[in-house]
C-alpha cells in the first residue's frame, strides 16, 4: 500500500508535526533524486510502436537502474 503525503507550506495554520515534515522533505528529495537517475539512463527518444512495447522499455530501464544501484 502506498500512502502520499502531500507536504503543507510554511505559512500553513495547519502545519505537519515536525517527524512527519522530517519524513516528507527526505523521501521527496531521494525520490526526485531516484527519479532524476533513472532519466539519466533513458535515451532521449524511445521508439515503440505499442504501449506494451513502450511499457516494456520502461521496465527494462527501471530495472537496468536497480541493478546498477546494487552491483
Amino acid at each position: 500500500l502506498i500512502k502520499l503525503m502531500i507536504s503543507r507550506r510554511a505559512n500553513t495554520k495547519r502545519p505537519d508535526l515536525p517527524y512527519q515534515a522530517y519524513l516528507k522533505t527526505t523521501m521527496r528529495k531521494r525520490i526526485e533524486t531516484t527519479i532524476s537517475e533513472v532519466a539519466e539512463m533513458t535515451p532521449h527518444s524511445i521508439h515503440a510502436v505499442t504501449l506494451n512495447g513502450f511499457l516494456l522499455k520502461i521496465l527494462l530501464f527501471i530495472m537496468a537502474y536497480q541493478i546498477k544501484t546494487i552491483v
